[in-house]
């Protein structure tokens, strides 16, 4: 069991990737702004964070790059491929939206895996 942050401002998403999380046996704690996630980064001890490039209040891009800087796993979903072009240079996975469930999830497992 992994502890996820899951950073994503549309409500529908936000709830749908939230619950998939929990229903494969992980521990979650969603919001859905950079300035939520940073609080919980600073507070929390998790193993993958998973956010959206486009924030309300900022870059996910930029939060992904935070989370790898302390340690921690990240994987960008966007729905502007575009935006994540320099991501795998810092380790970082993406996920072009729209996905399947089934592909965010073996991302979420193949990171979890990852040394």
């Amino acid at each position: 069991m992994a502890r996820i942050l899951l950073v994503e401002d549309h409500d529908l998403v936000h709830r749908y990737l939230c619950d998939a999380i929990l229903a494969a046996g992980h521990q979650a704690a969603c919001v859905k702004t950079k300035h939520e996630a940073e609080r919980e980064l600073a507070s929390g001890n998790f193993d993958l964070v998973v956010c959206d490039v486009r924030l309300p209040d900022g870059s996910g891009h930029d939060l992904a790059i935070e989370a790898v800087n302390l340690g921690i796993k990240a994987v960008v979903i966007t729905g502007h491929p575009e935006t994540a072009h320099d991501l795998a240079s810092a380790g970082i996975a993406h996920l072009s939206k729209p996905f399947r469930i089934i592909a965010f999830m073996k991302l979420l497992e193949e990171s979890l895996a990852k040394p």
